[in-house]
């Protein structure tokens, strides 16, 4: 083992023995040795990036709610001028936040006169449809007031929110009167 060391302490007085540096942590950094070019291309990557994520996926975008409407021909004690039923569909269970139905010949108005006006500070209970004018579970009608007759031939529009989620459909409630 001596004899180790001896030829150990011969190699160390040799110029292309490696030698023992010691660095400090700010040398070992790799983002100190980037250069301009280097952070320019790293920011371009990430700024593509972003880029991507928002312009072609649905990241940063307000979901969609898809509404059906549709009537129901089944109306056997309504008169003849009454509208149908009018079931709204929605494609899958949201919890709804506000829901306004409005003439379509308002809905420019400033302060457009809603037929029928609900909202929710939590959401209602999750539902994937309901009927108008029937109650939807945990939302209330915005001051106190019922939903109003539709009026059979007049064009309205459905305007619901689920959070961020919108949605809006138009609609024309037909008469009872010529469906036995």
């Amino acid at each position: 083992m001596l004899q180790m060391g001896a030829q150990f302490e011969s190699l160390k007085h040799r110029p292309d023995f490696p030698r023992i540096v010691r660095l400090d942590s700010a040398s070992l950094s790799p983002v100190s040795h980037m250069t301009k070019q280097s952070w320019t291309l790293v920011a371009l990557a990430v700024l593509l990036g972003a880029l991507y994520l928002f312009r072609f996926t649905d990241l940063g975008r307000a979901r969609q709610i898809q509404i059906n409407v549709s009537s129901r021909p089944f109306a056997p004690l309504a008169a003849a001028d009454d509208p149908l039923p009018v079931i709204f569909g929605l494609d899958r269970e949201w919890q709804l936040t506000g829901l306004r139905v409005t003439p379509l010949a308002e809905v420019t108005n400033a302060h457009p006169k809603c037929a029928w006006n609900l909202e929710s500070k939590n959401g209602s209970t999750p539902t994937r449809g309901f009927a108008y004018g029937d109650d939807v579970p945990g939302m209330k009608p915005v001051g106190g007031t019922a939903a109003v007759k539709l009026i059979p031939g007049t064009a309205y529009r459905l305007e619901i929110e689920a959070g961020r989620a919108r949605g809006a459909a138009n609609f024309t409630p037909q008469a009872a009167g010529g469906v036995q």
